[in-house]
């Protein structure tokens, strides 16, 4: 069974901020045709972001709630992203924070599946 702690999550958005970076021309790119063409940076820099903060985190001693570094993740989106993407991004982390808080050490796949959909409709609600 998967442990769903601070070193889980935390290395979940390690291999996301690793994948968003070898994408980020392909990103960039789909966005300027749709729309400013900022939307791999903007990922890029929010991720750049919560990498920095989760290692400063790391450094005072790693958390084992499983929210903290989703928590951490949406906040560096809400402070360091503009447009769109910032504000979105960090709704969708900070509510995925939230179910996997809630859920305590009984958190599934499922209920992490069920805090991503949440986040989502927050988003779409936006």
């Amino acid at each position: 069974m998967t442990s769903f702690d601070a070193a889980f999550t935390g290395g979940w958005i390690r291999r996301f901020a690793a994948s968003v970076r070898a994408t980020e021309p392909e990103l960039t790119a789909l966005d300027q045709r749709a729309g400013d063409g900022d939307f791999g940076v903007n990922l890029t820099t929010g991720l750049t972001t919560a990498l920095r903060m989760l290692d400063e985190a790391a450094a005072d001693g790693e958390p084992e709630d499983a929210s903290a570094p989703l928590l951490t993740t949406a906040t560096a989106f809400l402070d360091s992203v503009g447009g769109t993407s910032g504000p979105l991004f960090g709704l969708l982390f900070q509510r995925l924070a939230c179910a996997v808080r809630d859920a305590g050490p009984g958190l599934t796949t499922s209920g992490l599946a069920a805090g991503t959909r949440e986040g989502l409709a927050v988003i779409q609600r936006v």
